[in-house]
């Protein structure tokens, strides 16, 4: 009988307690939103609270690889003609990289490609090439045009592509029909007129530089003088022809020179240069 009661007893104050509880934490939920969101949270994947945790701790660790080491990843246009190293194997050029989206500011890095990157390269990339290269950041020292040692650097090319330029599918179209053998000669026109502006640069005190003395409207700008091939400049022409021809004018203007340069100066050092051979290797 006593039994009976007591069990009677524990059942009354379990429901008792039971619907205090519920009571409880309905109030709780209405007067303290925020105790709700936690409990609510919980079911969705963590607290609030949890997930501020996960954000904010420390980052995993990772295994110590090789490849990993100073990797870059670059988009950029081909800014001159590849060249070969003269006493190393391996080919370099350089790739001009907009500094941020939509700006006009740019910096130029020397890619560097060896073995079969190198022939790769050397068969298919040309100037104004717009590419996406991958690999590894290095330094070298080259001394500038007063002797003192500078750090430069480039990337050891290990992976290369092309990349379609935003909004230019008509681009994209013209350069595939280019690619397989349509307009094969106007390419060929404009990689020669490219060739040739890179001759010039290297030595132009071998040119005449008719560009404020013309006889005609449609004379050339420059002239050479023992090939008589000539150049006019084309306001589409590669950013890079335009601020080459704009040092070198403004070198003859501080070396008092007008067209005819009758002896070799400073004039022919390409701004490239500095990125020249004894990269370090």
């Amino acid at each position: 009988m006593i039994s009976c009661r007591v069990g009677v007893l524990i059942r009354t104050v379990s429901q008792l307690s039971l619907q205090r509880l519920r009571t409880f934490s309905s109030l709780s939920s209405s007067t303290h939103p925020r105790l709700s969101n936690f409990f609510s949270d919980e079911a969705e994947g963590g607290s609030a609270a949890y997930r501020r945790v996960l954000k904010t701790q420390r980052p995993t660790t990772i295994e110590w690889e090789p490849d990993l080491v100073n990797s870059v990843h670059l988009i950029g246009s081909v800014v001159f003609p590849l060249k070969r190293y003269p006493s190393e194997t391996g080919i370099y050029t350089l790739l001009s990289v907009e500094g941020a989206p939509d700006s006009n500011h740019y910096f130029w890095i020397l890619l560097a490609m060896q073995g079969d990157m190198a022939t790769l390269c050397e068969k298919h990339l040309k100037p104004n090439d717009f590419i996406y290269v991958s690999g590894r950041l290095r330094s070298y020292t080259k001394a500038d045009h007063n002797g003192d040692l500078r750090i430069r650097y480039k990337v050891d090319v290990k992976d290369l592509n092309y990349v379609a330029k935003r909004g230019s599918r008509v681009t994209s179209e013209k350069s595939e029909k280019l690619q397989s053998g349509q307009g094969e000669a106007g390419m060929e026109k404009y990689q020669n007129r490219l060739y040739l502006w890179h001759v010039f640069f290297t030595n132009p005190h071998e040119w005449w530089d008719n560009r404020k003395d013309k006889k005609y409207p449609n004379s050339p700008d420059f002239k050479h003088k023992d090939t008589g091939e000539v150049l006019w400049f084309q306001p589409n022409d590669p950013p890079w022809i335009k601020k080459q021809l704009q040092l070198i004018d403004s070198r003859m203007a501080e070396q008092g020179l007008t067209g005819d340069v009758r002896s070799r100066s400073k004039v022919s050092t390409w701004v490239y240069d500095d990125f020249g051979p004894n990269l370090g290797l």
